[in-house]
């Protein structure tokens, strides 16, 4: 599917707007972390793809968060 888009200006950058047709075929909305690449004068835009393995290879001591109380039980909640 082709369509056509214009650059704007988004605060100090500039943005491109994605068709909701081609944004729902793709399974894009707003806030979905998306990758860019440029090719001479191509840019290439991708789903951000997450590696569970490179991510927690990331975990450290200093990183790390304690646990979070979420306080007692409400309802039939077992812990």
């Amino acid at each position: 599917m082709g369509a056509q888009s214009t650059v704007a200006k988004w605060g100090a950058s500039l943005a491109i707007r994605i068709p909701k047709a081609i944004a729902e075929q793709w399974g894009v909305r707003e806030g979905s972390a998306v990758e860019l690449e440029s090719h001479g004068e191509q840019v290439v835009i991708r789903k951000k793809r997450y590696d569970l393995a490179e991510m927690l290879a990331k975990v450290s001591p200093d990183n790390l968060h304690s646990e979070v109380d979420f306080g007692p039980p409400v309802g039939r909640e077992e812990w």
